[in-house]
């Protein structure tokens, strides 16, 4: 807890649980005099929305957790820039189907699964184990993305598996913070809003 890790949104202390955690689609819909509804899917995964409050952030000397979460605001330049989010609830991979080999491709996107859904992951924080028809292996690289590239292509029809852990890719959702100070040396920033993004 509380530990720097660049371009990460900062866990400190005095966190609560998310607010809110939804997935959110976008839907195009044309109803016509008949009646009958017709409906486009923009998203080919949903985005997903988030919410949480840091209720007791410190600020004296020698502890100053209020500089830092407003410098990682500040970096973003609010809704501009992007991070990465870890959901202490959500970001487990275990056994992960992410595609199949065709002889040929050696770049796929990383995935996760939740129930039968599989929605594809732009940020990774660990990979455990990769393999390929059944078969570990580690020549591989992962970038910030969640692209794996193999130094050989995988077989026709060889599953490709992962486990490890992921972060979500996010955007705040405005440009400035609902900040107060209760105490002298205690803030509060509470209903920080962002959202997850696509690359």
């Amino acid at each position: 807890m509380g530990a720097a890790v660049e371009g990460v949104l900062p866990r400190l202390p005095g966190q609560t649980l998310l607010s809110k955690k939804a997935p959110e689609w976008s839907t195009g819909v044309q109803k016509a005099a008949s009646g009958r509804r017709r409906t486009t899917a923009y998203y080919p995964a949903p985005l997903w929305s988030f919410q949480l409050s840091y209720n007791a952030v410190r600020k004296r000397p020698g502890l100053d957790e209020w500089s830092r979460l407003i410098e990682f605001f500040n970096q973003r330049k609010g809704q501009f820039g992007e991070f990465l989010f870890f959901d202490r609830s959500d970001h487990l991979v275990t056994l992960q189907r992410f595609g199949t080999g065709d002889g040929t491709t050696r770049t796929f996107q990383l995935s996760r699964e939740i129930g039968h859904w599989v929605e594809p992951v732009y940020g990774v924080v660990n990979v455990d184990a990769v393999t390929v028809g059944g078969v570990s292996i580690s020549a591989y690289s992962v970038d910030e993305l969640g692209l794996i590239t193999f130094a050989v292509a995988p077989p026709i029809n060889a599953a490709l598996v992962w486990s490890g852990a992921f972060y979500f890719r996010c955007a705040f959702e405005a440009d400035s913070l609902d900040g107060a100070q209760p105490y002298r040396t205690i803030w509060e920033l509470k209903n920080i809003a962002f959202t997850s993004i696509k690359p």
